[in-house]
């Protein structure tokens, strides 16, 4: 399995949207837990575009 990040990534925005439904800490940590989460699967997708372009 060669997708780490879209998992990391699915933790964070599953951890971030409990955090918001939980009211649990401050809302500036949840909306960077799912901001990263975002970012990570952007992240992929940029890499899956250039490798398929690569091959």
């Amino acid at each position: 399995m060669r997708q780490p990040l879209i998992w990391v990534a699915v933790a964070l925005l599953l951890v971030g949207a409990v955090l918001l439904v939980a009211d649990v800490g401050a809302s500036g940590l949840w909306i960077a837990v799912i901001t990263v989460g975002i970012a990570l699967v952007a992240i992929e997708s940029r890499r899956r575009r250039q490798g398929q372009h690569h091959a």
